[in-house]
């Protein structure tokens, strides 16, 4: 199944509205944490792609990578949204203090499929691209501004990918 082009600009239906509320507060955030970024893989595979935890509020699909130490296949479920034809995605974990494994998995081995599509990712370094992308990202799910205030109190930066169509 072809990814679903997700505009970051799009307006929220009023369930959409319920959802990210719920996602982000303290019960939303645990079932995000604990049981929706674990399920979810499972969730897209038994679904061919069309049930997911964040169908609501926060658009994702499977990420497919090669593990940044291992080699080894390796998938994640991950939100995103368009920028253009381009992908974007955002290495939030939740404002924790680590950047996700599939950061570094990408970061190592940037050729990766995405939903049903292949694509290179590059991280976003230009501290003018990477406002306006993160802008959009908060845009797209006010979350992300949760996230980043969490990372920043203890330091972190949280990185932004753009995954380009593979053989563009």
């Amino acid at each position: 199944m072809p990814l679903p082009y997700v505009d970051p600009n799009r307006p929220g239906t009023a369930l959409t509205r319920a959802m990210t509320k719920f996602a982000r507060s303290k019960p939303g955030n645990l079932l995000a944490q604990r049981i929706a970024a674990r399920t979810d893989p499972w969730l897209g595979r038994v679904s061919h792609g069309k049930i997911s935890w964040g169908m609501f509020a926060v658009p994702s699909a499977t990420l497919h990578m090669t593990g940044a130490r291992t080699g080894r296949p390796r998938q994640a479920q991950v939100s995103y949204f368009h920028d253009g034809r381009d992908v974007i995605l955002v290495a939030s974990h939740f404002g924790r203090s680590t950047h996700p494994h599939w950061y570094y998995n990408l970061k190592a081995h940037p050729e990766c499929e995405f939903g049903a599509d292949s694509f290179v990712a590059t991280e976003v370094t230009d501290p003018v691209e990477h406002a306006r992308l993160y802008a959009l990202a908060e845009r797209s799910y006010p979350g992300y501004r949760d996230y980043r205030a969490a990372a920043e109190a203890i330091g972190r930066h949280i990185p932004v990918l753009r995954l380009a169509p593979a053989g563009d």
